[in-house]
């Protein structure tokens, strides 16, 4: 139960809060008005109360948003070597910006029609969004349609079902780099839950969550757009303790302790055995000349006794040899690659 003198503190902070500024939120706050009337009684004094805003909760720290920048900085580098081959095309992303905030004001210049990627991290809780700008997200499409990317996109035209699915099956191939990038911090199993162009179904999701936008700028084909991710502060406290730069370190530190193993892999593919075969020539005969060779017939091949012959490793033409002996074996002097360099 609080005393009198606590609840004319508190209301007395209220009114002077609101005669301040009548625009700004309440804010909650206890004066040490009890702690003078215990000294003046000659008790000990109350421990004061720090003010708490609760229309604007505690943020990540400096530390925190460093950590889930160099992750990022991590997952851009990996998909500028994953989608290029997925793609067909360069693809070039860069971390641009990183802020934190409330959804509703970070995501209010997000375009019409725009298809909202619904991911969890399991086992985190809640769901995070990535999203495409129109101009990445046409140029995708035409390559994976087999177009050259070069086309302009047409103007505030929503996505097929056909482009909706197409656009996830990138999304998808790109959770293996976040996973990744992730693993020097946290395991995560992150996967596409949902993908919607409802922008009311997804602010209703999000609601009015505090959030970490990163933002990232892409370059593919010669058109410039972005790409965003959205991931709500109560989606990462579960690991706020893992997100400070030191940790990511210690990852990068644990991943180069595998050199030994790494080597030792390299060790056992060097004493692999490999075929080499090298080919003398072909000829071409009727089934009636095959069927009629017997042994001591002579075959005339293709090739001549200066011409260089194909060496292969496996199945595959790597290098050009010269034939000759050595003592009493037929030997091949490597005179050369098999493109003639």
């Amino acid at each position: 139960m609080l005393t009198q003198a606590e609840i004319d503190a508190l209301l007395s902070g209220i009114i002077e809060s609101e005669q301040q500024d009548p625009d700004q939120p309440p804010i909650a706050a206890e004066r040490p008005a009890a702690a003078t009337d215990s000294a003046a009684s000659g008790e000990p004094a109350q421990k004061q109360v720090r003010l708490y805003n609760f229309w604007s909760p505690d943020r990540f720290s400096k530390d925190q948003m460093r950590a889930v920048e160099l992750v990022h900085e991590e997952l851009a580098e990996r998909l500028t070597s994953s989608l290029p081959s997925y793609l067909r095309a360069v693809f070039r992303p860069r971390l641009i910006h990183i802020e934190q905030g409330r959804f509703d004001d970070l995501a209010q210049d997000i375009p019409a029609n725009t298809l909202y990627n619904i991911l969890a991290f399991d086992p985190l809780p809640g769901r995070a969004l990535l999203i495409f700008s129109p101009e990445v997200a046409w140029v995708v499409l035409e390559r994976l349609l087999g177009g050259t990317g070069r086309t302009p996109p047409p103007s505030s035209k929503p996505l097929t079902d056909i482009g909706q699915s197409l656009i996830r099956g990138t999304v998808e191939y790109t959770l293996n780099d976040v996973k990744a990038a992730w693993s020097k911090v946290v395991t995560l199993e992150p996967r596409l839950e949902d993908a919607t162009v409802n922008n009311l179904w997804v602010t209703m999701l999000m609601r009015n969550a505090r959030v970490v936008l990163i933002a990232f700028e892409l370059l593919i084909q010669g058109v410039t757009g972005t790409m965003s991710i959205y991931i709500p502060l109560s989606m990462l406290k579960p690991v706020a303790g893992a997100l400070n730069p030191t940790a990511w370190m210690a990852g990068h530190e644990h991943l180069r302790g595998n050199d030994e193993a790494r080597q030792a892999i390299v060790r056992s593919l060097r004493e692999t055995h490999v075929p080499l075969t090298v080919e003398l020539g072909a000829t071409s005969l009727t089934v009636r000349q095959l069927t009629k060779l017997t042994p001591g017939d002579v075959l005339c091949l293709d090739t001549t006794i200066q011409q260089k012959l194909n060496m292969k490793v496996g199945t595959r033409p790597r290098y050009q040899v010269v034939p000759g002996t050595l003592g009493t074996r037929m030997v091949v002097r490597i005179a050369g690659n098999a493109n003639g360099s």
